[in-house]
């Protein structure tokens, strides 16, 4: 066993370095993932408080809802 890695041996450094880049992509996928549900969240619920806060002070509007048609009979739009 002089130094010799010949036989089954001679793959493990490059099966290592494999495993260990996979682990290391894997951690950093992991933790991307649980930073965007966090930024989710956060957004979803920042959203739903300024929407109540709205409804309190009674600025209540259809949302993204487009705005209602005139309605009677008033000048035309040349008028």
């Amino acid at each position: 066993m002089n130094g010799d890695y010949s036989g089954a041996a001679a793959g493990l450094g490059f099966g290592v370095l494999l495993i260990g880049i996979i682990v290391y992509i894997g951690i950093l996928a992991l933790a991307i993932w649980i930073g965007y549900l966090i930024m989710r969240t956060a957004v979803k619920n920042g959203i739903l408080r300024a929407d109540e806060e709205r409804a309190r002070r009674g600025y209540g509007g259809g949302g993204m809802l487009p705005p209602a048609p005139p309605s009677g009979y008033g000048p035309g739009p040349g008028a």
